[in-house]
């Protein structure tokens, strides 16, 4: 039963995404896809990060956080997430990268120890954001998590994960600000939406100047 209530979790937010992705090729004259509006308090967890230091997601209050869930054992969306959130990271000024955290939850309980996020977070170069936490725990510290936060991970006969996509954007009071989840293209497209990373730039900077 278990099972299927995250399976149907999971299929709605998938067909979520779809309409979020399609609708301005439906609807002439409508904006590009720019993310989903929030409001409302994040929710506040404690995890260990990639260096075992318990983390709580209330330590970063006072600044812009971007949060997502990755699988630690990846080899598509999430590292190309990774790549998105280092070269959102390399586009900010020094005083504004200080006010910016990035954090990842894992979804695989199969990979979920520190030295699992570690080698991942090296493997993805993600250790080249100064703020960049990979947080992991057992099953019972990771599925509250992804409750609170509509995250739905189902494993796959071969050994890989089925998750929930998307990023978000959390402002320095605790308000949730933005949930974004745009498909991945190279040369990305402008009239659907802009890339992640142009994303994260552009609202992040937007919440700190009305910070």
């Amino acid at each position: 039963m278990k099972n299927w209530r995250i399976w149907l979790i999971l299929a709605g937010l998938v067909v979520v995404g779809i309409v979020g992705y399609l609708s301005p090729v439906f609807s002439e004259g409508t904006p590009p896809y720019e993310g989903t509006e929030l409001t409302g308090e994040a929710p506040d967890f404690q995890l260990a990060d990639q260096n075992g230091s318990a983390i709580k997601l209330s330590d970063f209050r006072g600044k812009v956080v971007v949060l997502t869930f990755m699988d630690s054992k990846c080899k598509d969306t999430c590292p190309l997430t990774g790549a998105h959130f280092r070269k959102a990271y390399g586009q900010f000024n020094q005083n504004e990268a200080s006010q910016i955290v990035f954090l990842g939850v894992n979804v695989n309980v199969e990979a979920n120890t520190v030295a699992d996020v570690l080698e991942t977070t090296r493997a993805w170069h993600l250790d080249e954001i100064p703020n960049w936490h990979f947080l992991t725990g057992s099953r019972e510290d990771l599925e509250p998590v992804w409750k609170d936060y509509g995250a739905a991970a189902m494993p796959n006969p071969d050994g890989s994960i089925t998750h929930t996509p998307g990023t978000f954007l959390i402002e320095p009071s605790g308000q949730k600000r933005w949930y974004i989840s745009t498909p991945f293209s190279e040369q990305g497209n402008s009239e659907l939406a802009l890339p992640l990373n142009e994303l994260l730039v552009k609202h992040i900077r937007e919440i700190l100047r009305d910070n």
